[in-house]
């Protein structure tokens, strides 16, 4: 369609129809999977004034490809961004995220329960290779990372809310405090996806998905996301993308594009489970603490409701007893899986610090024996009865 103004007040419309032309594949109503490697040029002139922002030409796969345009240009309207690109997969969307803000020598700021691979990334191959120091905060009030900033701060991470504990970061508060010293302020919005939190309105410079969460929604992918809302920015991660090699597969996009068609259906009914689980576990005798942003109890919930539109499935609590017990509950599980990730139909469970010492874990907020659940598809009252029935030892 050749213009796309119309989508860009529903969240619904940019997710269905946003970014497709139909006219250029024949009206076909789902959009083809480009499957080639590379496009030929009419004149050596058309090839050497290639565009790489000219959604129209197209070069060689490694640089762009029209089904991977598609997607991002959905992302990056979802987002309200000035552009969004995709990647191979989460780690390859953070990594270059760091690479193209940081520098030789830079200082970065990062919530201490951001993901576990990049913090093994910055602590590991940026501090050995590019003498990079980061500082972890617990990150619930900006004032922490304020006391944390110098003037070789140039990049904040933060994760919101985080996937383990559900602590929150104040975005709005954080991103001004970046802006005193021209830090970029970088998020992972993979829990909230956009159609319930828009971190770039909130001033943030960075947005990331893990794209074979939600967004792809059927674990059978696995792609990345980064969204931002400067140009010069966008400008300086296409330009590296082309070098660090670290485009989507044309497939894995047609499969995102798939997964955003459903995705506020999916999520909605994802949060209204998840709610009603943790309500559940809440009142339950043997939990000792349920760590999920929608219930009431949770300690930043008015934060929450200042900055999110609303939660989707995953959350975490605590039983009353050892990590070997936590660890029976999660085997009796029957239709909650043993599984690390989550944003799929299917419910999960895992111990994230089942093998993690004690001074880590009070250093992370949580214990040993925290069971991360996610709330999948299959019926709220069959997940409640699955966990009543593991939890009745």
């Amino acid at each position: 369609m050749s213009d796309q103004n119309q989508y860009l007040k529903s969240s619904k419309l940019i997710a269905t129809h946003y970014g497709e032309e139909y006219e250029h594949y024949y009206n076909a109503i789902v959009p083809p999977v480009f499957m080639n490697s590379l496009n030929v040029f009419e004149s050596l002139d058309d090839y050497y004034d290639f565009d790489r922002r000219d959604k129209h030409k197209y070069c060689y796969g490694r640089v762009q490809n029209p089904t991977v345009r598609i997607l991002e240009d959905k992302i990056g309207a979802l987002e309200h961004g000035v552009g969004a690109l995709a990647y191979a997969s989460g780690m390859a969307a953070a990594t270059a995220a760091v690479l193209t803000v940081c520098r030789t020598g830079s200082h970065v700021i990062c919530v201490r329960n951001a993901y576990g691979p990049l913090k093994s990334f910055l602590s590991g191959y940026a501090k050995e290779h590019m003498d990079i120091t980061v500082t972890y905060v617990d990150g619930d009030c900006p004032e922490e990372f304020e006391e944390n900033i110098t003037d070789r701060t140039d990049l904040i991470i933060l994760e919101s809310p985080s996937s383990v504990v559900f602590s929150l970061q104040d975005i709005r508060s954080v991103s001004e405090l970046a802006k005193k010293v021209n830090a970029k302020v970088y998020i992972d919005n993979t829990y909230c996806t956009p159609i319930y939190q828009q971190p770039l309105d909130l001033g943030a410079d960075i947005v990331m998905h893990t794209t074979s969460k939600y967004i792809g929604g059927h674990s059978d992918v696995i792609g990345g996301m980064l969204a931002v809302k400067d140009e010069e920015l966008f400008k300086k991660l296409l330009e590296n993308r082309e070098l660090f090699g670290g485009i989507v597969g044309p497939m894995e996009a047609w499969l995102m594009i798939r997964g955003l068609r459903t995705m506020e259906v999916r999520v909605a009914r994802h949060q209204e489970t998840a709610m009603a689980v943790a309500e559940f576990l809440e009142g339950h005798p043997k939990v000792r603490k349920v760590n999920y942003p929608g219930l009431p109890s949770h300690p930043q919930y008015e934060l929450m409701k200042r900055q999110q539109q609303g939660n989707t499935g995953l959350l975490s609590f605590e039983i009353d007893g050892s990590a070997k017990e936590a660890e029976e509950v999660a085997s009796r599980l029957s239709i909650f899986k043993i599984g690390v990730s989550w944003g799929g139909f299917e419910s999960l469970v895992f111990l994230p610090h089942a093998r993690t010492g004690e001074d880590e874990c009070k250093k992370l907020r949580g214990s040993q024996n925290i069971i991360r659940i996610h709330c999948g598809l299959e019926g709220t009252e069959d997940l409640i009865a699955d966990l009543e029935s593991a939890l009745a030892y």
